[in-house]
């Protein structure tokens, strides 16, 4: 059903094979003596010890608790020469040559492995990109990765120049530093050992073998995929006045009446880390991580601030009653579960949520993580990660399939409509921050330990640029994220491989990385929309005869739409800026106009984001492409006929618009777009020709799918809590006490680093004085007092 793209990988050139070093011609023999000595030991204690699995093995774990500076038991501390031998292809009974030599390498890649993840980690430098702290872009080539899995290492491999011309998927990886302790190798053989007995989790699982088993199906993946159209919009229903407003921007209200006001879900991601169940059910396996530490630390710092509970929850639900209740469909609050002897036994609920109550039943539903996640990775449950919730959320069931996602500290603070998150006529409402990414290079070891979201942003960065092209992605802002289930499900699915190896990090800086579904959806919604509209002018309407090659009666057609384009080019007036006009547009199709996002900066109508600030000055034919491709009969197909040249196959042209070169695509859109002043009709099928006409509904389909609009976030609050001064300076006096105009949304993020039992109580009093202030009327989801 999906299909992998291709992608094409440059054989090394010759100047960069690394040459292999000479012996020295005197006084070498000794040294080959003792190197063959070294090896036949090495080959008869290999042959002599049992093979062990090494990924379910006890000194697996412990290899890999040591590699990120993890606690190891005193008495599960492998060597270097166990490694090996668990390590060893099994190919028969007799060693050869071949094991010899994979010994050898091997232990020497182990020491390298380790060095890289210990001692060496300090003097790794991490590639030159393309983010808000670097101005200058990397140029290094597109590789094909995989992201570092949790319990898996890969070993550097020494450079074959024969072998260098196949190319494989790698794992990014930080160059590994220098052992000091390079050429120390223990000679004399170890006495035989019985395998290593697995230390089971509570509830008499291996978790280890779990999740490794989710990985390796994770390997046989590819790294994304293409996925049709026509599956995409196979639930999308039309109600027939989509392909008008598609084609021209105008809803003709008199012939189609006024549109129904949407109704969408609103989700909460919620814990209680001060609940004592709760702090017993995660310090099982926190204790297991390979984060924790013979000190302590980890356990300590990690979680003080990121599970601890303000009752912030209790007065966002307020928040949403009052400001947004009149477009609400449901509230999910979605919870860690209890566990008992390995066992859920109930979940997290706020204590003051009237969940007996049939009537907030309705619309307040509590779902624990065993019903939300699929049925495959059920097995990486209970998890604390955000990250990994987020990637699954999409599986929330409802009957609408719009929702807004917060965090328990954002609040609605001035009323919203529907257009203020979503909207029939322009889709989801997104906003961004200044900064902006661009992954050139696989990410490293530097990059997964970057502060706070960057790591995410930086590696979904990566996959996005594989998949649609290198350009600057801005990050979402921080506040609650309009999105659709299914265009959700569809860009996380793009990603097979990120997508299972992200589902079981358990706790936020595990090794990999993983995908961020925020900005993977926003980004990949905004790309396809990009994308079916080249695909339908390059591959349906332009190539009429569908034979799969662009003639030069179609070429002529292409030229001539951009020649037309061309003389409306500086009118700058001359093509209607619809995003100028959303409000006046909703409310003339019935719709209430939006109440706190009203600053409008761009609408999917307006065409692609990329051709906003698009400089198209310079768009070269023969570039963006093909070469020869405005040049006649006469010349180039006197020489081979363009039935025959690749040049002209229209997936080729069109995946070098869409993905190899997107300032070609962006130029070419903007161009053919100035044939008309407002509306994508130019890039349509054509609705005249019967042969286009079911290929025209296919891409109205998609275009409707894939619409949304950007907005200027600057009507928002975000706030990094410290302390009760803090609160009460910047919050309540002004806004409570002097009665300041609210901004329409508030995000109160716990930063609140002291441990001190009376500051936390003082936070905690101000928190609530502040938010009681705010918002004293009580939900009808509330437990009457």
């Amino acid at each position: 059903m999906y299909h992998a793209y291709g992608t094409y990988q440059p054989k090394k050139p010759a100047w960069k094979v690394d040459k292999r070093p000479r012996w020295p011609r005197r006084g070498s023999r000794p040294v080959l003596i003792l190197l063959a000595a070294l090896i036949a030991a090495t080959v008869l204690l290999a042959w002599n010890c049992e093979s062990v699995d090494h990924r379910r093995s006890q000194t697996y774990k412990t290899s890999l608790q040591r590699s990120e500076g993890g606690k190891v038991p005193p008495d599960q501390t492998p060597s270097s020469l166990e490694v090996v031998l668990e390590e060893k292809p099994s190919g028969g009974d007799t060693p050869s040559l071949g094991d010899s030599l994979w010994l050898h390498n091997h232990m020497a890649s182990i020491k390298e492995n380790h060095v890289e993840h210990g001692r060496g980690r300090d003097s790794q430098q991490g590639p030159v990109r393309h983010d808000e702290e670097e101005e200058e872009e990397a140029s290094a080539p597109l590789e094909q990765d995989e992201a570092p899995s949790r319990n898996s290492k890969k070993h550097p491999v020494v450079s074959d120049p024969i072998k260098d011309e196949v190319t494989k998927d790698k794992v990014p990886v930080a160059a590994a530093a220098q052992d000091p302790l390079e050429g120390e190798v223990e000679t004399a053989p170890a006495p035989p050992r019985e395998p290593p007995v697995e230390e089971l989790v509570e509830d008499e699982s291996n978790e280890s073998e779990q999740h490794l088993s989710l990985e390796q199906q994770a390997e046989s993946l590819p790294e994304f995929v293409w996925v049709p159209f026509h599956e995409a919009v196979k639930n999308e229903v039309l109600q027939g006045w989509e392909d008008e407003w598609v084609s021209s921007g105008t809803f003709d209200e008199q012939k189609w009446g006024k549109l129904e006001e949407p109704r969408v879900d609103f989700a909460y991601l919620w814990v209680n880390g001060s609940e004592e169940d709760f702090q017993r059910t995660i310090r099982v396996w926190e204790e297991r991580s390979v984060l924790n530490d013979p000190d302590g630390k980890w356990i300590s710092s990690h979680g003080v601030n990121r599970y601890r509970d303000w009752d912030e929850l209790r007065y966002s639900f307020r928040s949403i009653e009052k400001n947004a209740g009149n477009f609400t469909n449901t509230v999910k609050v979605l919870v860690n579960s209890i566990y008992q002897d390995g066992v859920p036994v109930r979940k997290q609920t706020p204590s003051w949520l009237a969940v007996a109550d049939p009537e907030v039943a309705r619309f307040v539903q509590v779902v624990p993580q065993e019903d939300m996640f699929e049925a495959d990775k059920a097995v990486c449950l209970p998890t604390f990660n955000s990250l990994t919730i987020e990637n699954q959320i999409f599986n929330t069931q409802s009957d609408v399939d719009q929702f807004v996602a917060l965090s328990d500290d954002m609040l609605l603070t001035r009323e919203h409509s529907a257009a203020d998150v979503y909207s029939p006529l322009f889709g989801s409402v997104l906003s961004f921050k200044t900064n902006g990414y661009s992954t050139t290079s696989p990410p490293t070891e530097v990059d997964a330990r970057r502060f706070g979201e960057k790591p995410y942003l930086i590696y979904t960065s990566w996959l996005l640029n594989r998949r649609f092209g290198t350009r600057k992605r801005k990050g979402q802002s921080h506040f609650g994220h309009s999105l659709s289930r299914s265009i959700m499900r569809e860009a996380i699915e793009a990603f097979p491989r990120p997508e299972i190896q992200s589902a079981c990090k358990r706790f936020r800086g595990e090794p990999g990385f993983q995908l961020y579904s925020w900005y993977a959806t926003y980004h990949y919604l905004i790309e396809r929309h990009r994308e079916v509209l080249l695909w339908s002018y390059i591959m349906l309407r332009s190539d009429v005869d569908r034979n799969g090659v662009l003639s030069w009666s179609e070429r002529q057609t292409i030229l001539g739409d951009l020649a037309a384009g061309a003389q409306n080019a500086r009118r700058v007036s001359f093509r209607r800026k619809i995003f100028y006009h959303v409000p006046f547009m909703l409310e003339k199709a019935g719709l209430r106009a939006p109440q706190v996002n009203t600053n409008s900066l761009w609408t999917s109508l307006d065409g692609p984001l990329a051709i906003r600030d698009a400089d198209c000055a310079e768009f070269d034919l023969d570039e963006c492409l093909a070469p020869g491709f405005g040049i006649g009969p006469d010349t180039s197909e006197s020489i081979g006929s363009s039935s025959r040249n690749p040049a002209f196959s229209s997936a080729a042209v069109f995946d070098r618009l869409a993905r190899q070169i997107p300032r070609c695509g962006d130029c070419l859109v903007k161009r053919l777009l100035q044939q008309t002043s407002s509306g994508l009709g130019p890039l349509l099928p054509h609705a005249e020709t019967e042969s286009q006409r079911q290929d025209r509904e296919l891409v109205v389909k998609a275009v409707m799918r894939y619409k949304y609009v950007v907005v200027d976030p600057s009507d928002t609050l975000f706030v990094m809590v410290t302390d009760a001064d803090q609160i009460d300076s910047t919050l309540y006096r002004p806004f409570v006490h002097n009665h300041k105009q609210l901004p329409g949304q508030l995000c109160l993020n716990d930063d609140v680093a002291t441990t001190d039992e009376h500051e936390l109580r003082d936070v905690q009093t101000a928190m609530r004085e502040l938010l009681q202030a705010l918002f004293p009327e009580k939900s009808r989801a509330e437990l009457p007092l």
